[in-house]
């Protein structure tokens, strides 16, 4: 019937609308504290996530991006400040980060402390050699592999992944890698691999907390949180 099938396409648009909406204004009032009970989560989003604030350390990287004939402008995003401001407000140590690239979001996480341990996981050898390069200037310790298999018996205190490229760990791997204190940043999470994984670890209870913010998940794995999903 035409008519009962053009009814029927009329409400599926009208209920993503709503949801599409409903996802806009929760996000937006989240995004201000609204509505969050937890004292850590609330924290987290005002003081890390939309901190106003911006760090030293963030023209330091930029210069030495710059003297690698890097153009910071097009490759340095909000996504790199959020990575220094969650390692230096966590303090996390050992860091794992998968498919680090040519290694700007790594200039980001070891900034906070000269006592921080990282180790980045890159298939492409080429990207390989400048990330080591660009590190070189920093005093700090970090360690180059070529797969996460050579991780195997190690736990971090973070662990970041770029879907964009590369292997992607499933859920068990990145527990094996982790202790009860470890939070995980994913991104992009939007579209594609990074997409379908994001939405497994929302409805998995091993993930207590979560943050979706914008194109980026971050997750926390302590039990005595209680379960929830925070749109930020």
């Amino acid at each position: 019937m035409p008519g009962f099938n053009g009814l029927a396409r009329f409400v599926d648009f009208c209920e993503k609308k709503f949801y599409t909406c409903f996802r806009w204004l929760l996000r937006k009032k989240q995004a201000k504290g609204y509505g969050v009970h937890s004292p850590f989560a609330y924290d987290l989003i005002t003081n890390v996530i939309y901190s106003p604030y911006s760090f030293y350390a963030f023209s330091d990287i930029y210069g030495i991006v710059s003297q690698h004939n890097i153009n910071p402008e097009g490759s340095i995003t909000t996504y790199n400040h959020l990575s220094f401001r969650l390692i230096h407000y966590l303090q996390a140590k050992d860091i794992l980060e998968v498919n680090s690239g040519i290694g700007i979001n790594t200039l980001f996480l070891v900034a906070p402390s000269k006592h921080i341990s990282c180790i980045c996981v890159e298939e492409d050898r080429e990207k390989y050699f400048v990330a080591a390069d660009l590190q070189r200037q920093r005093g700090v310790k970090i360690g180059f592999v070529s797969s996460l298999s050579e991780c195997q018996g190690e736990r971090f205190d973070a662990i970041f992944i770029n879907f964009e490229r590369g292997y992607i760990p499933d859920m068990e791997t990145l527990t094996e890698l982790s202790h009860s204190g470890t939070f995980w940043v994913l991104h992009p999470i939007k579209k594609g691999r990074g997409k379908q994984f994001w939405h497994k670890i929302v409805h998995d209870l091993r993930a207590r907390i979560t943050f979706d913010v914008k194109d980026t998940g971050i997750v926390f794995l302590r039990p005595d949180f209680h379960k929830e999903n925070y749109l930020v």
